[in-house]
């Protein structure tokens, strides 16, 4: 659970809260930049047209947000009390940067599962999975996960603070890396299998090129998502440590030490939201090309030409 800085001492070393604004800034400035360079790319390219792309536009929003309400909200924080106000006349802006950091760390968790089951449902049918996978259907999920994860966040007023981290932490962090690596699993071995029926098919009728780059693309989406996956759990992991630390033995909160280890795992989730765009142009092409076209001034004034591989994806 992203939050400002809580050092317990009454008067903070003025050097302390300007390493704080610094890193603040310099972590939460690219956070915001490559992910709105992204959704403008996503927009000139008109590549939300596809159901995973609109899972990646939310995941997309996630970072943004992050940076700009937890990123920026605690530099403004920091200045804050850089500037000598004290923490009781930022209790106020203090809670919603927590309640935001928890509502888009809670959707971004939700959409990189849902970016797992959907390659699932692409590799291992992928005859149903425009029927089973269509843009109304991620509409609809994306308006349910935002909706619940303001709920949850709402919960913070009905049970205690332990609870309600222990939730917050077990139910998006714990639980789905118990469930996703098994569906990543899976679905390797159902592109394998998939892989090779379709080389049988093909094999002696003058379409294996195609077969052969439809393979090559489902891999390179799986293998990224993959990576967006284990990047945001592994920016997550310090908190989660934090966090559970801070429930079970409440002394910590006194440490100075464990208070910087808390305010430095707030900080390093925004890593993981400067990278994820950089990881889809490296690994996708048609990302790729969308911010090539983009950096050299592309001016397009016409639809796009999709072929029918890039449609499923």
């Amino acid at each position: 659970m992203s939050s400002p800085n809580s050092t317990t001492s009454s008067v903070i070393p003025q050097g302390y809260l300007l390493s704080q604004i610094i890193v603040s800034f310099l972590l939460a400035t690219p956070a915001v930049l490559s992910n709105l360079v992204l959704l403008f790319t996503i927009y000139r390219s008109q590549l939300w047209r596809t159901p995973v792309t609109l899972l990646v536009i939310n995941l997309s929003v996630c970072d943004c947000l992050s940076g700009m309400v937890p990123g920026f909200g605690s530099l403004y924080y920091d200045i804050n009390l850089f500037i000598d106000r004290t923490r009781e006349n930022l209790l106020g802006l203090r809670l919603a940067l927590i309640i935001s950091a928890v509502v888009t760390n809670i959707v971004a968790s939700c959409t990189i599962a849902a970016m797992s089951f959907d390659r699932f449902f692409a590799v291992s049918s992928p005859l149903q999975y425009k029927g089973r996978v269509t843009t109304r259907k991620i509409r609809v999920f994306i308006a349910i996960v935002w909706i619940y994860a303001v709920l949850f966040s709402c919960l913070a007023v009905f049970v205690s603070v332990s609870t309600f981290v222990l939730l917050y932490c077990h139910l998006h962090v714990s639980l789905p890396l118990i469930i996703l690596p098994v569906v990543y699993w899976r679905t390797y071995c159902a592109l394998r299998c998939h892989n090779n029926q379709v080389q049988n098919v093909a094999e002696g009728t003058g379409v294996e090129q195609i077969a052969f780059a439809h393979r090559n693309r489902e891999r390179k989406m799986i293998s990224t998502f993959l990576i967006v996956l284990v990047l945001f759990y592994t920016s997550f992991a310090p908190q989660y440590i934090a966090q559970n630390m801070l429930v079970f033995e409440p002394s910590y909160a006194e440490m100075e030490s464990f208070n910087f280890f808390l305010y430095a795992s707030n900080r390093f989730l925004l890593v993981n939201c400067s990278l994820n765009p950089f990881i889809y142009a490296w690994r996708i092409p048609k990302y790729r090309n969308a911010f090539k076209e983009v950096f050299k001034g592309w001016r397009c004034r016409k639809k796009p030409q999709y072929n029918v591989a890039d449609a499923s994806i």
